[in-house]
């Protein structure tokens, strides 16, 4: 009888995790071929940099996420480098006074103190899971306009994006390129 119950309670707590979090197809590092085929090639931002983003119902169609919100596959080269989870606000910032994000990555990543009021909360938040690396930002311009995201990355493709982006403004403030490996 105890195995049956035992059998039971792990079978019931790994659906119920199953369907907690995003299925993001692939993993940081795979390469794009599985989302390819799934979605569409992603767009070229710079050269060696693409992007794609996905409505989050369609990655996430069991977390109550809202069409605002943005699932941003980021590639280098063939590779997933990262993934970033937007919200697009309004003028009201209705979707993250909803706070439908912060419950995501509360839910799925660990608890945080977001203090009394978490519709006043103004701060970033980082876990290391699985050996990858995950931070929740929500921060309010001087205007209020609310900047909401959850972006998902490893060491070596998290190193691998700081590189180029730092390339990238060498080449914009007119310094020489360094040589890539």
């Amino acid at each position: 009888m105890k195995k049956i119950f035992t059998f039971f309670a792990i079978f019931f707590i790994s659906i119920s995790s199953a369907y907690a979090a995003c299925d993001f197809i692939i993993d940081i590092g795979d390469k794009k071929t599985k989302f390819v085929e799934r979605f569409a090639e992603p767009f070229p931002q710079f050269e060696g940099l693409f992007m794609l983003p996905v409505p989050s119902p369609e990655i996430c169609p069991n977390d109550n996420l809202d069409q605002d919100i943005a699932v941003e596959y980021i590639f280098l080269g063939e590779n997933l480098a990262s993934i970033r989870m937007l919200v697009f606000n309004d003028e009201n910032n209705s979707i993250s006074n909803n706070l439908l994000l912060m419950n995501y990555a509360k839910k799925n990543f660990g608890d945080f103190d977001t203090g009394e009021n978490p519709l006043i909360y103004n701060n970033f938040q980082s876990w290391e899971i699985g050996g990858k690396i995950i931070v929740y930002k929500r921060l309010a311009d001087p205007e209020g306009f609310i900047e909401e995201e959850i972006y998902i990355s490893n060491d070596e493709y998290d190193y691998k994006l700081g590189k180029f982006y730092n390339q990238l403004e060498e080449v914009e403030d007119g310094k020489p390129e360094e040589q890539t490996e």
